[in-house]
This record gives structure tokens, C-alpha cells and sequence, in this order.
């Protein structure tokens, strides 16, 4: 597991898991800011392979897939959307990933949120 073991494990653990999450939500806020809307898709298995998908993308994507008779593609990027647009005036960073199967999954992420269950996962270590 990767809080268990001794003190300073955790630390480690927290500090490494911290990292992670204060660089995908510095990327999605900065893409947001200078890009506008969207949703950072993010690639665990080559994460420079990840990129920053703007409301203006996805409808494209949706017109290719409406070409391409992918109802089921066209009707998972509409959810994408409605995510995006929920979501546009929140503090909450938006990271998708795409299974080898297509299925989109998306994870809403917020900062405190996120800070305050490592807190707890790692027995309440500070750093």
C-alpha cells in the first residue's frame, strides 16, 4: 500500500503524491486560463503523451464522430461537455483518462479535497 510502512515512508509517499496532483492541476488551471475551457486528458502510461482538450476540440471530435456514425463516441464527448460546462466557474481541475476499450473516465479534482485525504492517508503528516 502506499501509505504503509514507517514514518518516514509516508512522508515520502505524501510528498511524492502531492507532487503528482499539484502538477496536474497547475497544468489543467494554466491550460484553462490561457486556453479557455476544456479538460486535461491525461496519458499515466506516457504522460508527455498528455494534452489539454479545449470545448472548441471536443466539438470537433464530435462532428468527426457523427461522420463516422460513432453514436457511442458522440454521445461520450457530449458528456464531456456537460462536465466542462458544470464545472467551468469551479475551482475544480477537470482530468480525464481513455481506457484501451475507449471508455472515458473523468475526475474532478480538487485541490483541498485532494490535500486534505493525503493528510488522512498518511496518518496526518504535514509537509
Amino acid at each position: 500500500m502506499l501509505f504503509s510502512g514507517g514514518e518516514t515512508d509516508r512522508m515520502i509517499s505524501a510528498g511524492v503524491v502531492r507532487t503528482i496532483f499539484a502538477d496536474i492541476t497547475r497544468l489543467y488551471f494554466e491550460n484553462k486560463q490561457q486556453r479557455g475551457k476544456g479538460i486535461l486528458v491525461f496519458n499515466p502510461e506516457q504522460p508527455d503523451k498528455s494534452r489539454y482538450v479545449t470545448v472548441s476540440d471536443i466539438e470537433d471530435d464530435i462532428a468527426l464522430a457523427q461522420e463516422a456514425c460513432s453514436d457511442s463516441l458522440v454521445e461520450s464527448l457530449k458528456m464531456v461537455l456537460k462536465v466542462i460546462e458544470k464545472e467551468a466557474e469551479s475551482d475544480i481541475a477537470l482530468v480525464a483518462t481513455i481506457s484501451d476499450l475507449g471508455v472515458i473516465a473523468i475526475y474532478p479534482i480538487d485541490p483541498y479535497e485532494i490535500n486534505k485525504m493525503i493528510d488522512e492517508l498518511s496518518n496526518g503528516l504535514i509537509f
